[in-house]
């Protein structure tokens, strides 16, 4: 049995009808720079998602409803983003194991990277490549007036470095990656699949794109979409989009059955921003709970609420046995504060992006402790991670300042599992459909900082796209994050 609680709504639709229409794209854009074409000193205003983004200015041009645009755009996407990204997974435990990992690679990534997931990849002898270059393409969004990822392609150009000047490219050849950015529409979006279609592109690499017509365009042109963040529907649905990640359906079935298996909830209050793709991962928590007998509260709230009392009391006015809050940024603190304030016994979960420093250290301790978040990785105990290791190392050697906590992780270890199938492959067979052929024919193959995958569109029904969709979740105490199991298979649980 479910209830649904009706709040007051604000669609996507209605707000882009409203707003004063956006400049036409160019069917081709070019976007080398990471400046806006044609004002290199115009510094567009960004989201403030966890720690990576500068606060959102209360005057745009455009006037105030230019600005209720960008703060729904923003909303948004940090929404979606919170599925997937990781947190900073600070663990309770020694750091001196992981200390001398990091000091063993930050003095030689090739001998790092043997003893990782990429050991079985690396040249007995590697050189920097350079033959001819092999073009990968990128779809993200940057340096828009509604918000920017920059991370996101900035860890895949760390990573190409790396396996150019470390390992040898591929045979040799170096990779090359040329971004195009959606500039946060939809005709954006499907330029940016056309550019790469007309550049015959044997793959493009995901960063985050709300709208996901970009992606439909590879697909009718049968070149794969790799990783990035799982937000529209098509990057979950579409036979060419291959993901390793459970995005915000993976969060919702991970809480359900935790909620379920260990607290042995009865009554379960889901809020949610009321937007798409995050509405559908709602719905799969709640087919698992239900499916358990659970009774289900499903509580939408306007993802440009300033005051979410309203959502927060009607959850906990059912006194259900745990709640949880999917909100990121800054509903982060007001959920999970809003819910302690209000007296409630229910166990409180969260995604696994509100257990970023710049939220937690924002918390009380009475307020954050027993939050349970999800994240798509171990926690270390006793040993350091050698990827994680890894991946920090050659971030400090090329990441120009990036920062290696956050969503850079996904888009990361998304370049590093497409390198294995490149590898596999040989640079001189290496095309969209030799790609897709060995990316559906993987079957538990090892994942670079995350669970194996399979790409065979079975894992998670419904979302074809979802390689390797299972989470771990992690319980805040004593100012640390705790692994509390192992890793939760989100599809099966979800095939019931």
């Amino acid at each position: 049995m479910s209830v649904a609680i009706e709040l007051p709504r604000v669609s996507l639709r209605s707000l882009l009808w409203m707003a004063p229409r956006a400049p036409t794209l160019p069917r081709l854009p070019v976007f080398t720079s990471v400046e806006p074409p044609g004002n290199s000193s115009a510094k567009p205003e960004q989201c403030s998602c966890a720690k990576h983004r500068s606060g959102v200015r209360r005057s745009l041009p455009g006037g105030p409803m230019r600005l209720q645009l960008h703060v729904f755009a923003c909303a948004t996407a940090c929404l979606l983003l919170a599925g997937c990204s990781e947190p900073e997974t600070k663990s309770a435990t020694s750091t001196t194991v992981a200390s001398q990992a990091a000091a063993n690679c930050a003095t030689d990534l090739v001998k790092c990277a043997r003893g990782g997931s990429l050991g079985d990849l690396v040249p007995a002898t590697p050189a920097p490549a350079t033959g001819e270059p092999i073009k990968l393409g990128m779809i993200n969004q940057e340096n828009t007036p509604v918000g920017s990822f920059p991370e996101l392609s900035g860890a895949v150009k760390a990573a190409l470095a790396f396996i150019n000047k470390d390992l040898g490219g591929i045979e040799g050849r170096p990779l090359e990656l040329s971004v195009c950015n959606t500039n946060f529409s939809t005709e954006g979006s499907a330029a940016c699949g056309q550019k790469f279609v007309e550049e015959k592109a044997p793959a493009v690499l995901g960063g985050i794109d709300v709208f996901g017509n970009g992606i439909d365009v590879l697909a009718d042109n049968d070149i794969p979409f790799i990783g990035g963040i799982p937000v529209s529907s098509s990057s979950a649905q579409r036979e060419n989009s291959f993901q390793w990640s459970g995005g915000s359906w993976g969060t919702t079935v991970a809480f359900a059955d935790y909620a379920t298996t260990t607290l042995k909830a009865k009554s379960v209050a889901i809020l949610y921003g009321d937007f798409g793709p995050i509405g559908e991962s709602a719905e799969y928590g709640k087919s698992v709970l239900e499916a358990r007998g659970v009774q289900v509260q499903l509580i939408p709230y306007p993802i440009v609420a300033a005051d979410l009392s309203g959502p927060i009391q009607a959850a906990a006015a059912a006194n259900p046995d745990a709640m949880f809050l999917m909100g990121a940024d800054t509903s982060c603190r007001s959920l999970i504060e809003g819910a302690r304030n209000t007296g409630t016994k229910a166990a409180l979960f969260s995604p696994g992006a509100c257990a970023a420093p710049a939220i937690t250290s924002q918390l009380a301790p009475e307020v954050i402790s027993g939050v349970i978040f999800n994240v798509e990785g171990p926690i270390s105990t006793d040993t350091s991670n050698p990827d994680s290791e890894l991946y920090n190392a050659v971030v400090r050697a090329y990441g120009e300042g990036l920062d290696p906590v956050g969503a850079g992780t996904v888009s990361f270890r998304s370049m590093m599992n497409l390198y294995r199938i490149l590898v596999g492959l040989g640079a001189t067979n290496i095309n969209a459909g030799s790609i897709t052929t060995a990316l559906r024919a993987t079957e538990n193959t090892t994942s670079f900082m995350g669970h194996d995958f399979t790409c065979d569109g079975k894992q998670f029904r419904g979302l074809p796209a979802m390689c390797s969709p299972q989470q771990i979740l992690v319980e805040w105490n004593d100012g640390a994050l705790r692994q509390i199991g192992d890793w939760i298979e989100v599809g099966e649980i979800y095939e019931g």
